[in-house]
């Protein structure tokens, strides 16, 4: 059931202080993931940053979500987002396309001014974890093939690495493998996910984002 939140927490004007962080998500079968966060602005100016057509852009329940949307979702041209608020991020999720895969400066733009991160998975093994804050990327972390660190500090983690039992450059990622230790690297940082905004068990702000401009 939606909550009794006001107006302007449903469309993106307040930030949602329901507690969740991303605990739901441990050991779930989530083969694909890819989330934006920013902190310290609404889900309507991560949405623009990321490039959504305004067009698109409503609060839909599950019903409609499925009648406007269902048919473009886990398609390579569909470009459908859910977004909402989490404490003081924002964060977007992606269901299909992965347009911040693609658009390596999506990231960037989401962190003007503030900071902004990325949580990525696929059905390949391993994941991605990029840190970037006044428009420039501080930490990636990539566990998809070898173990890569980059950004203009790509050891900025390592302390957290070390507490949770990883040794990524070894193979290492701790008890929950390395999407658990990037979840858990988020998590400290202050994101979060509620799951009844994940399920659409709540009207949601959706629609869709504009394709890179290379495509």
């Amino acid at each position: 059931m939606f909550p009794d939140l006001d107006r302007d927490q449903r469309t993106g004007g307040v930030v949602n202080t329901m507690t969740g962080g991303l605990g739901w998500m441990y050991g779930r079968d989530l083969p694909l993931v890819s989330l934006t966060f920013a902190r310290q602005i609404n889900a309507r100016e991560l949405l623009e940053r990321m490039g959504v057509d305004q067009n698109t852009v409503a609060v839909r329940g599950l019903d409609d979500f499925h009648y406007e949307l269902g048919n473009l979702l886990y398609t390579s041209d569909g470009y459908v987002v859910t977004a909402g608020h989490y404490r003081s991020w924002a964060w977007v999720e992606e269901h299909g396309s992965w347009k911040s895969l693609h658009d390596r400066g999506l990231l960037l733009r989401a962190s003007i001014g503030t900071a902004a991160l990325e949580l990525h998975a696929t059905m390949k093994p391993g994941a991605v974890f990029r840190y970037a804050e006044h428009g420039r990327l501080i930490t990636g972390l990539d566990t998809t093939d070898i173990f890569r660190q980059t950004g203009s500090d790509p050891h900025r983690f390592d302390t957290e690495l070390q507490a949770l039992g990883a040794r990524p450059e070894e193979g290492e990622y701790g008890l929950s493998g390395s999407l658990g230790m990037f979840y858990r690297l988020a998590e400290n940082l202050g994101v979060g996910v509620p799951e009844e905004d994940a399920r659409i068990d709540r009207p949601v702000l959706s629609g869709r984002l504009l394709p890179p401009a290379s495509r």
